[in-house]
């Protein structure tokens, strides 16, 4: 394909216009591209390297066009890799402001006017060289001029009369207008030219872009480092709120907090239900550390508390036990063992939980009589 081998051509000459297209596309489609494939690192990667070879060929052609030392060819493409490897690894929107380097220097190479003589006025899409890419333009309408008058003339095979057909066509085919100009042009006052030397003579404004460069480096690092040291923060915050003693406590807290209908037992002992009907145990035994004995959710604790035993009958395992005020003991059971619970204190001759056992003598009657824990006795609920 013409056109793509023009774009990867070393021999060529680019004009200004081409030069810049290229430049801009180079910028804007790998920000473009490595933003869709965030998270690939291997395609970004991929596609940084083609676009830095895409502009490394144009500044060579536009080095060619504007005849400057060759050494410049590297700059552009070897800063567009640097700043583009930069903001790969920095994974960060503000990276992509570290681009301004090669767009600076490619900025620069446009200030130069092109000195190709030889190319002048023979630009196809702004592009000179050994790649034919006349297919890309339009043939120009030859418009006859009907009011000519064509006198008639005999066919024939003399040579005489071939060559002067052959003359009369070059004459017709040469306007007047089109006399060369490019030395008229090369003489005129060039703005890139002016740019240039307006930049080179002025210190204070070659170091006020230094510095506005230097601190958009400092700017994106610093950026940078405040969202890495964020994101830590926020994956240990969740990494905490996630581990299984955090998320049981937060739980036993908020059942213990909203627990009501106070029923007090025969042998000591009380109940109470939790906002989604789960029974609560509580009963004042030994003095110890406030805290959690036992949790269902880690799987640690004492585990003298992992269930509640009866007499008869399998056990029940609590969600969690919490000791308060230093005595005061609560187990806290699942809404959905809420039924067999209740009728295991209400039918059963006693239980042990934590070390410490109870008599259920008169359970029957005090559960039956409260019309929050009646309903579990009937053996269909």
């Amino acid at each position: 394909m013409p056109f793509l081998q023009a774009v990867f051509c070393l021999k060529g000459f680019d004009d200004r216009s081409r030069f810049f297209a290229t430049a801009i596309t180079s910028l804007l489609g790998f920000i473009f591209f490595s933003a869709i494939f965030t998270g690939y690192l291997a395609v970004s990667f991929v596609i940084l390297l083609l676009f830095t070879a895409v502009l490394t060929c144009s500044t060579k052609r536009r080095l060619h066009d504007a005849k400057l030392n060759k050494n410049w060819q590297l700059v552009p493409g070897g800063l567009l890799l640097i700043t583009g490897m930069l903001s790969l690894l920095i994974e960060n929107s503000s990276s992509y402001y570290l681009l301004i380097l090669p767009a600076l220097s490619a900025g620069l190479l446009l200030t130069y006017p092109s000195k190709n003589k030889k190319a002048h006025n023979n630009y196809t899409l702004g592009y000179y060289g050994p790649v034919d890419l006349s297919l890309y333009t339009k043939e120009p309408v030859v418009i006859k001029n009907h009011n000519q008058r064509i006198e008639p003339t005999l066919v024939t095979e003399g040579v005489s009369e071939q060559l002067y057909i052959n003359e009369t066509m070059a004459e017709q085919s040469i306007a007047p207008n089109h006399l060369p100009d490019f030395e008229e042009n090369s003489k005129q006052a060039d703005i890139g030219e002016l740019i240039r030397l307006k930049f080179l003579s002025n210190r204070k404004l070659q170091l006020g872009i230094i510095a506005c460069v230097s601190l958009v480096f400092i700017g994106v690092f610093i950026n940078s480092a405040f969202n890495t040291i964020n994101q830590e923060n926020a994956n240990t915050t969740n990494n905490e709120l996630n581990e299984p003693e955090v998320l049981s406590k937060n739980v036993v807290t908020h059942i213990l907090a909203n627990k009501n209908h106070f029923l007090a037992m025969p042998d000591n002992f009380n109940l109470y239900l939790s906002e989604h009907r789960g029974i609560i145990i509580h009963w004042q035994a030994d003095q110890v550390a406030n805290g959690e004995l036992w949790s269902q959710l880690s799987a640690s604790g004492d585990k003298s508390c992992q269930s509640i035993t009866f007499n008869k009958g399998s056990a029940i395992r609590p969600l969690a036990v919490v000791v308060e005020n230093g005595s005061e003991y609560f187990a806290s059971f699942s809404p959905l063992d809420s039924s067999e619970l209740a009728q295991a204190l209400a039918f059963r001759g006693d239980f042990s939980l934590c070390g410490y056992s109870f008599s259920l003598k008169g359970s029957q009657a005090v559960l039956g009589k409260h019309n929050q824990y009646a309903p579990f006795l009937d053996k269909d609920a």
